[in-house]
C-alpha cells in the first residue's frame, strides 16, 4: 500500500529552501535602503528651501509694499493738484467759466436743494442750509471743478469718486449721483464724517493730503477708503475735496496680484483695522469682506468698520497672531491653522503709515520638493517593478530544475481535472483516484459522491420542471375561464349599481346610497383586478398581440391628459403638460402606450397629495421621451429595483393607505419590453418620483416598411399570434341588447354571454348605431317598458332579426316581419336557453 503524505508538508520544505527566503531578505534590504535615503534628502531640501523662500518673500513683500505706497502716493498727488485748483476757484471764481453751460437747479420734496441736468457732477444742498443768492452762486461757481474731477476718475481706474463736500453742507460728486436727495435724504451734516473732520485744521494743521480708514460711502458707492484735503480761502476752511477708492477695487486691483507661492496680501491701518483683504484671508478669519451695502436709508454719520474687523480686538486664532506680529513689531512669524502651517510676514507702507501683512502656505513653497519626493519615490517603484521581473526569471528558472519533482504532485491534479469536466455527463463512470497525495485522494473521493448525488438532484429538478410547466399552463387556463365569468356578472352589477346611485325615483335614503356606493366601488376594484391578473397571465404565456399603427402622439397624450385632469383636480393638484412642437407621427401600439401612461399617472395622483403632476414629452433623435413626474411621497433609494416586482409595494402601510395590488408597475414594465421602451425610474423619499419611458418612433422597421395607405398591422410578429379569447370570439355570433331595466336583464346576460358576443347599450339611438356596425347581429328588445314613439323608431331603423321581450300585448306594436323570436316576461331557463 501507498504511504500517504500531506500536500502542504511535501512542497513547503523544497519551496521556502530555493525560492522565498532569498526574495524576502533582498527585497526588504532594498527596500529600506532606497527609502531611508529618499527620506533624508527629502528633508534637507525642506529645511534649505524654507530659508529661501522667508528671503524671498521678504523681498515680495518690500517690493508690493512699495508698489502700493506708490499707488496711494499717485492717488495723494492727485489730491494735491486739486486742492490747489479748488483753492484758486474759491479766491478769484470769476476766472473760471462753466463747463456744461448755465447749471439747472430745483427743490426737492424734502426741500434739499439739487441740480437737475445731469451733466458733469450732481450737487447737493442740505434742507436745513438757507438758500439765498450766496449759496445759488456758489453752487454755479463751483461748476468749474466738474472738469478736474471728472478727469482724475476717468484716468485713474483705482479711484471710483471725486468729490468736494462745504462747510455749509454743500457736496458737489462726480459720477453725477441721479435723484441726490433721495440718496442723501434731506439732511447731511458734513463735520460729523471721517472723510471732513479729518482735514480740519484740528486734525490736519500741515493741510497736506489725509487718508481715512475703512467707512460706508454715503454716496452709495458701498465700503471705501478716501484720500481728502482741506480747502481753504486766506483761512478760512471753504470745505474738503476727497477722492474714493473703493475696497472692492482695492482688492481687485492691488491686492489681488498673482504672487510667487499664491501669496495672499491684505492691509491693515495704524489702529489693527483690516482695510482690504482677498478671499482666502476672509476664510482664514471667518469674516466676510464689507465691499458692498444695500442701501435702505441715508447715511447721516461716518459708519466704520465692526469691530471684528480689528486684529486687535478680534478673538480667533488668527487675528491673535497677527496681534502679536504687530504689537511686538515682528517682520517674520509661523501661523499654524487646522493643520496647516503658514509663514506670515508684514511690511509698513511710508505713505499712510499702513501695514501690509503677506500669508503664504508652507505646502505651496514646498510644492516643487515634493514633487522630487514623489518623481523619487516613482523611480523606486520602477525599481522594484524590475525587481520583481528579475526574480519571475528566477522562478522560471527554478521551476525547470525542480519540474521532475512536481510531476509526481501534479499529475494527480491533472487527472482529477479531466473527471470535473465530465460533470455534464450523467452517466459517466468515475472511479476515486489512486495518489499518495491524501488530500488529493480525499478530495476524488468526495467528487465522486459529489457528482452521483448531482445527477440525482437533476433528475428530480427535471421532473420538478415539467411538474412546474403543466402547472403554469393550467393556471392560465383557469385565470381566463375564471375571469370570464367572474366579470360578466361583476359588470352588471357595476351598471345597476350605477344607475341605482342616481337615484332617480328618490326611492333611497343616504344609508342606502352609501351601502351601494361601497358595492360599486368594490365591484370596479375586483375588475380591475381581475383585468390585471388576466393581463399578466397573457404576459406570462407571450399571448398579447401588437396593433401596429401610425400614431399621432401629440393627440393621444393630449387626451390622456384630459382623461386624468379632473381626477388632479379633485385632489387639488396642479397638472401640468408639456409637449414638442416639432414631434412627428410615430408607429407604436397606441392602446398599450396608453396602458403603460394611465397606470403610470394613476399612481402618481394616488401616491400625491399636494404639489404637482408633470406630464412632459419631448423629441430626441430616434426616440421619443415621455417624463411622468410628481411631488408625492417618494420611494427610498434602497425599495427602487423591488417596485416593478409583482404584488409588490413599499410596505405594508402604503397598500393600508393607498389601496392597490402591486401589478400596475409589473404589467407596465412588461409591456415596456413588449413595445421596446426603456422605462428608468428616479426617486427620493419625501420629494416625489420621476418614471422616464424611452419610446422608439419606429417600433420595428421592417413593420413600418410594410405599412402602406396607413394600413393597419395586427400583429407584432409576422401578424401570426391569436389568443384563445379571439378565437372564440370569431366563432361566436353578436347579440346586440337594449338593457333598459338592469334587473330583468342581469341574469339573462350572463347566461347569454356563454353563447355569443353580448354588447348592451341602454340607449335606442346608440343600439341603432351598433346595428349599423353590427350587420348580422341579434337584437333582443323589450319593448313593454318603450314608449310608443320608440317602438315606431324600431320598425323603421331595425331589420327583421328582433328577439322581442314582452309582458302584456306590447308585441302587436312591432311589424310581425322584423320578428325573428319572440318571448313573454318572466322568462324560464329553458326559453333562455332556447334564444
Amino acid at each position: 500500500m501507498i504511504k500517504k503524505q500531506r500536500l502542504e508538508k511535501f512542497l513547503s520544505k523544497h519551496f521556502i529552501r530555493y525560492s522565498l527566503i532569498p526574495i524576502l531578505v533582498v527585497e526588504v534590504a532594498l527596500l529600506v535602503m532606497y527609502f531611508s535615503i529618499n527620506s533624508y534628502i527629502s528633508s534637507k531640501n525642506i529645511n534649505l528651501l524654507l530659508g529661501e523662500a522667508q528671503s524671498y518673500s521678504q523681498a515680495i513683500l518690500e517690493n508690493e509694499a512699495t508698489f502700493i505706497s506708490e499707488k496711494l502716493n499717485e492717488v495723494s498727488k492727485t489730491a494735491l493738484l486739486l486742492q490747489n485748483e479748488h483753492q484758486t476757484i474759491f479766491t478769484n471764481p470769476n476766472r473760471f467759466g462753466l463747463p456744461n453751460n448755465e447749471p439747472k437747479f430745483a427743490i426737492a420734496p424734502n426741500g434739499v436743494f439739487y441740480k437737475t441736468n445731469e451733466i458733469g457732477a450732481s450737487l447737493y444742498y442740505s434742507s436745513k442750509t438757507p438758500i439765498t443768492q450766496k449759496e445759488v452762486d456758489k453752487a454755479t461757481f463751483t461748476e468749474a471743478m466738474d472738469i478736474s474731477l471728472k478727469s482724475v476718475v476717468d484716468i485713474n481706474p483705482d479711484i471710483v469718486a471725486a468729490y468736494f463736500n462745504s462747510w455749509d453742507n454743500m457736496n458737489r460728486l462726480y459720477p453725477f449721483i441721479p435723484k441726490v436727495y433721495e440718496q442723501y435724504g434731506e439732511h447731511i451734516n458734513m463735520e460729523d464724517y471721517n472723510f471732513y473732520y479729518l482735514a480740519t485744521k484740528k486734525h490736519n494743521p500741515d493741510k497736506k493730503p489725509v487718508w481715512t480708514g475703512a467707512y460706508l460711502d454715503p454716496a452709495g458707492n458701498g465700503w471705501m477708503l478716501s484720500c481728502i484735503v482741506p480747502i481753504y480761502k486766506n483761512d478760512f476752511l471753504e470745505g474738503v475735496t476727497g477722492l474714493d477708492i473703493t475696497i472692492d477695487r482695492f482688492v481687485k486691483n492691488i491686492l489681488n496680484r498673482k504672487l510667487p507661492y499664491d501669496a495672499n496680501l491684505f492691509m491693515v491701518d495704524k489702529d489693527g483695522m483690516i482695510l482690504a483683504m482677498p478671499e482666502k484671508i476672509e476664510e482664514l478669519l471667518g469674516l466676510k469682506e464689507l465691499k458692498e451695502h444695500l442701501y435702505t436709508d441715508a447715511i447721516l454719520k461716518t459708519i466704520s468698520k465692526p469691530e471684528e474687523f480689528n486684529l486687535l480686538k478680534n478673538k480667533s486664532p488668527f487675528a491673535e497672531h497677527f496681534k502679536d506680529l504687530i504689537k511686538n513689531n515682528k517682520t517674520l512669524s509661523t501661523l499654524k491653522i487646522n493643520d496647516n502651517e503658514y509663514v506670515t510676514l508684514q511690511q509698513n507702507i511710508d505713505e499712510t503709515n499702513w501695514k501690509l501683512m503677506i500669508l503664504i502656505d508652507k505646502k505651496n513653497i514646498f510644492a516643487s520638493i515634493e514633487y522630487l519626493k514623489n518623481l523619487s519615490n516613482k523611480i523606486g517603484y520602477i525599481a522594484i517593478a524590475l525587481l520583481l521581473l528579475f526574480y519571475i526569471i528566477f522562478f522560471y528558472l527554478l521551476l525547470k530544475k525542480i519540474n521532475k519533482f512536481s510531476f509526481s504532485i501534479t499529475q494527480p491534479i491533472i487527472d482529477l481535472s479531466k473527471q470535473t469536466s465530465q460533470i455534464k455527463e450523467t452517466n459517466s463512470d468515475i472511479k476515486v483516484l489512486d495518489t499518495n497525495i491524501l488530500e488529493i485522494s480525499q478530495l476524488s473521493q468526495n467528487f465522486t459522491e459529489m457528482i452521483n448525488e448531482l445527477n440525482l438532484k437533476n433528475k428530480k429538478l427535471y421532473d420538478a420542471k415539467v411538474f412546474a410547466e403543466e402547472a403554469n399552463k393550467a393556471k392560465d387556463n383557469f385565470l381566463a375561464n375564471m375571469s370570464h365569468e367572474l366579470k360578466t356578472p361583476l359588470n352588471s352589477i357595476n351598471v345597476i349599481s350605477d344607475i341605482m346611485l342616481k337615484n332617480k325615483s328618490n326611492s333611497l335614503d343616504e344609508t342606502q346610497l352609501k351601502n351601494i356606493q361601497i358595492i360599486n366601488k368594490c365591484g370596479k376594484d375586483l375588475i380591475y383586478l381581475i383585468t390585471d391578473i388576466l393581463d399578466l397571465s397573457k404576459l406570462d404565456a407571450k399571448k398579447i398581440n401588437l396593433s401596429i399603427e401610425k400614431v399621432d402622439i401629440k393627440k393621444s397624450i393630449q387626451t390622456i391628459y384630459d382623461k386624468f385632469y379632473e381626477q388632479t383636480k379633485n385632489k387639488n393638484l396642479e397638472f401640468v403638460l408639456e409637449i414638442d412642437e416639432n414631434i412627428k407621427d410615430i408607429y407604436t401600439d397606441l392602446e398599450k402606450l396608453k396602458q403603460i401612461i394611465n397606470n403610470l399617472l394613476s399612481n402618481a395622483i394616488k401616491f400625491t397629495n399636494k404639489g404637482q403632476i408633470r406630464l412632459k414629452v419631448k423629441n430626441e433623435n430616434e426616440f421619443i421621451k415621455i417624463n411622468i413626474e410628481d411631488d408625492g411621497i417618494g420611494i427610498a433609494q434602497e425599495n427602487l429595483n423591488e417596485i416593478f416586482e409583482r404584488f409588490k409595494q413599499v410596505d405594508s402601510s402604503t397598500t393600508r393607505k393607498y389601496g392597490g395590488t402591486g401589478l400596475g408597475l409589473a404589467i407596465s414594465k412588461e409591456l415596456c419590453k413588449l413595445l421596446d421602451i426603456k422605462i428608468d425610474v428616479k426617486s427620493e423619499l419625501n420629494k416625489g418620483t420621476t418614471f422616464e419611458l424611452l419610446l422608439p418612433k419606429n417600433l420595428k422597421n421592417e413593420i413600418k416598411n410594410s405599412i402602406k395607405n396607413e394600413e393597419k398591422i395586427d400583429s407584432f410578429e409576422n401578424i401570426k399570434l391569436e389568443n384563445s379569447s379571439q378565437i372564440e370570439k370569431k366563432t361566436k355570433e353578436s347579440i346586440l341588447i337594449l338593457n333598459n331595466d338592469p334587473i330583468t336583464f342581469l341574469n339573462l346576460i350572463t347566461i347569454l354571454n356563454k353563447k355569443y358576443i353580448v354588447k348592451q347599450t341602454n340607449s335606442l339611438d346608440k343600439l341603432i348605431d351598433l346595428k349599423n356596425k353590427n350587420e348580422n347581429s341579434k337584437i333582443m328588445i323589450d319593448i313593454s317598458k318603450l314608449s310608443d314613439l320608440e317602438k315606431n323608431l324600431i320598425n323603421e331603423k331595425l331589420d327583421n332579426n328582433l328577439i322581442i321581450l314582452y309582458s302584456n300585448d306590447e308585441l302587436n306594436s312591432v311589424k310581425e316581419e322584423k320578428i325573428e323570436k319572440s318571448f313573454k316576461l318572466p322568462l324560464s331557463n329553458e326559453e333562455i336557453n332556447n334564444i
